[in-house]
């Protein structure tokens, strides 16, 4: 190459090709920790699941599932809750608040 950092003759460099940010650093091994801690997250996370015989769409579909009863059994507690307490929010804003009429 007779420029350095040009790629194949072009006027830009590689790193401005790809955005020259944060994302060609990593991708460019500019920044090594951040791109080596990226690649040990996938290689453990592969690890895991290669293992596991998991798969990663089952995988997806539980966390979603689990989110799902999460949300659920919180709208019915707080269902649960704000009947025990007898009055709703609408009812005490309505109490401390006097319309004035003019």
């Amino acid at each position: 190459m007779g420029s350095s950092g040009r790629l194949f003759g072009r006027q830009r460099s590689v790193h401005q090709i790809l955005g020259g940010g944060t994302i060609a650093d990593v991708v460019l091994w500019r920044r090594r920790d951040v791109t080596v801690g990226i690649l040990l997250g996938l290689l453990a996370a592969w690890l895991v699941f290669e293992r596991s015989g998991y798969t990663l769409l089952s995988f997806v579909f539980n966390v979603l599932l689990l989110l799902i009863s999460i949300l659920f059994t919180w709208a019915r507690a707080a269902a649960i809750l704000n009947r025990l307490w007898g009055k709703s929010m609408h009812s005490c804003l309505a109490m401390n608040f006097k319309t004035s009429t003019i």
